[in-house]
């Protein structure tokens, strides 16, 4: 009989793969805020253009991944570590700062798949186009309008998902 995993193992093994993911999601929101978005404008527009049409689909969906992963190894996390006892988690400054950053992180993930995924869906889809086009006319307003604003969905959730870390960071040390 194999022997069982203590609660601290599974908790252990949990924090981990969640902080992991979340690494995943900040780290994919910097990528495409503070070195693609700005350096992708220095490209020719050809190579532009075949970047989001072969490249960028492929950061949103890891980004996309991590979000997921993020939130589901946090539930078992939060289960794990306070027995399904929710109710109790409020009433301490630990358990409202926990509160605050899922529910920052939940606003995060909200703006991502409402502004951010849509607008780079366009851009891809705008590149795709102009590329089977030839690449070699003038990218239309919409790409800069889409790009534009998945930059500043992106700058926006960094900047949320660097307060929910100082939340999280701050509840564990208090632990």
């Amino acid at each position: 009989m194999p022997p069982q995993m203590t609660s601290t193992t599974v908790i252990a093994i949990l924090t981990y793969a969640h902080v992991l993911s979340a690494m995943g999601w900040l780290g994919g929101g910097i990528l495409t805020t503070f070195v693609l978005g700005p350096n992708l404008k220095n490209l020719p527009p050809l190579a532009s253009f075949a970047f989001n049409a072969k490249i960028l689909p492929r950061i949103v969906m890891f980004v996309q991944m991590m979000i997921g992963s993020t939130f589901l190894f946090g539930i078992l996390l939060f289960y794990y570590t306070f027995n399904g006892e929710f109710s109790t988690l409020g009433s301490t400054s630990q358990g409202m700062d926990i509160y605050a950053g899922i529910i920052l992180a939940l606003v995060v993930a909200a703006l991502a798949w409402i502004v951010n995924f849509p607008s780079f869906k366009k851009v891809t889809r705008i590149s795709e186009d102009l590329l089977s086009r030839g690449g070699q006319e003038a990218p239309p307003a919409d790409l800069a309008k889409y790009s534009q604003r998945a930059r500043m969905g992106s700058m926006l959730g960094v900047f949320l998902l660097l307060v929910v870390l100082a939340t999280m960071v701050y509840s564990s040390v208090a632990f």
